[in-house]
């Protein structure tokens, strides 16, 4: 998610993190982006090899 100079980035499977409206939230907060103000969000996939 960004803002102008601002971003915030959160990896997916977080322990206790469970729906999209959260994972949205806790990015705005990493980013200091207030939840009134208009943001581009970006989507990407992550591979795990254990």
């Amino acid at each position: 998610m960004t803002k102008d100079y601002r971003k915030g980035l959160l990896l997916p499977d977080i322990n206790g993190v469970d729906s999209v409206e959260e994972q949205l939230r806790i990015a705005r907060l990493k980013a200091n982006i207030h939840g009134n103000e208009p943001v581009e969000i970006f989507r990407f996939e992550v591979r795990r090899y254990y």
